[in-house]
């Protein structure tokens, strides 16, 4: 560390990391907003011709941020958004709820809020016939709330697959629909759920993994600005400084970005306090007892 270099003044970390998942009007997007991180090995939103996109995950893995990068995908490959993401869990329970609530829902296209006074019949898979009858071959999607979490696999499983099987009778229309759980036995009995059912294949599901140590390395050279600041930021080995940290997470609790934002800020915190001019291990394993597990 050279003699006399200035004491750290800025702290690149926001105490929390910018919120991407929620949309809004003239919204362009996660993508073009401020504090959006293109992750080479994340998954984009695929492809369907209709049915529901299940993204799965344990929490603070990006689930709201793809879902609502599918929003906008979808859009302009011509299908009508519905973002009814805020409305609480309990307001959707199948797919004669996902129509009731649109209904309600402000700032829907004019198009998708005149179609749906069409579809009002009983049963909720004719109700989305008549939808797409009325959108005279254009389709819409629309991000569903996350479900209650006191709700069984069993249950989850069911109601994906009915506002499956409702989506794609409306002009292969698409509802994106967000899993988080804790543990990974709830998300297979999910998935076992929905295959032995045949609509299966109208559920595209995307399952999140844990960030691994090289995205972090990316967060890291993203947010300070490069691999030339963050060796002028850091004294330190960053892989070095990875493999510290491993050793003090428990297992059950994965990497993600929010705990290692809440982490570097604090590790930056420390380092500021004590007019350090770069940030050490110390700092970092400091802030990680602090921090505790993810």
């Amino acid at each position: 560390m050279s003699k006399g270099a200035a004491p750290l003044a800025d702290n690149p970390f926001p105490a929390r990391p910018p919120d991407l998942g929620p949309h809004g009007p003239s919204c362009p997007g996660p993508e073009l907003r401020d504090g959006y991180i293109a992750f080479a090995d994340r998954p984009d939103p695929p492809e369907t011709g209709g049915g529901v996109v299940l993204i799965a995950g344990r929490p603070h893995l990006g689930k709201s941020v793809l879902a609502h990068r599918c929003l906008h995908h979808y859009e302009r490959a011509g299908r009508l958004p519905a973002d009814l993401s805020a409305r609480p869990a309990g307001d959707v329970a199948g797919p004669a709820d996902c129509l009731a609530v649109m209904r309600a829902a402000a700032g829907l296209p004019g198009e998708l809020r005149a179609a749906l006074r069409e579809a009002r019949d009983a049963d909720p898979v004719e109700a989305h016939r008549d939808l797409g009858r009325a959108l005279d071959g254009r389709g819409f999607a629309a991000r569903l709330p996350r479900p209650d979490p006191s709700l069984r696999p069993a249950a989850i499983a069911e109601r994906v697959l009915g506002c499956a099987r409702a989506a794609a009778e409306a002009n292969g229309s698409v509802y994106v629909f967000e899993f988080p759980y804790w543990e990974e036995a709830d998300w297979h009995r999910v998935r076992e759920g929905i295959g032995r059912s045949p609509d299966a294949p109208l559920v595209t599901a995307v399952p999140l993994e844990p960030f691994s140590d090289r995205e972090l390395m990316a967060f890291l050279r993203a947010r300070l600005g490069g691999a030339e600041r963050l060796r002028a930021l850091l004294d330190l080995d960053p892989a070095v400084l990875l493999r510290a940290l491993a050793r003090q997470r428990a297992s059950i609790s994965p990497n993600n970005l929010t705990w290692f934002n809440v982490l570097c800020h604090r590790a930056f915190e420390a380092a500021i306090e004590s007019r350090a001019p770069r940030v050490a291990v110390h700092h970092y394993l400091a802030a990680a007892v602090r921090t505790g597990a993810p």
